[in-house]
């Protein structure tokens, strides 16, 4: 394998982790996320964008002491 493919990886990966560990938060956060109701496609990718929009303004305005957030992160380096 070679360098550029190892970074490629290691990028990748660490980017996934970001990435579940997001869904994760919003998944505790929001219930609406745990259990999509039968909505149309369009319905469901606007119910995800919207708490995610909800969870940045809380975090930029509440401040980043999130324990939800500290939980997971918590957890991922463990």
């Amino acid at each position: 394998m070679s360098g550029e493919e190892e970074i490629f990886n290691h990028s990748h990966s660490s980017l996934r982790s970001v990435i579940e560990r997001t869904f994760g938060v919003l998944k505790k956060k929001w219930a609406i996320l745990r259990y999509i109701p039968s909505y149309s496609f369009e319905k469901q990718r606007m119910i995800i964008v919207c708490t995610m929009a909800l969870h940045n303004y809380i975090r930029k305005h509440a401040g980043l002491d999130d324990a939800d957030f500290m939980e997971y992160e918590k957890n991922d380096n463990a």
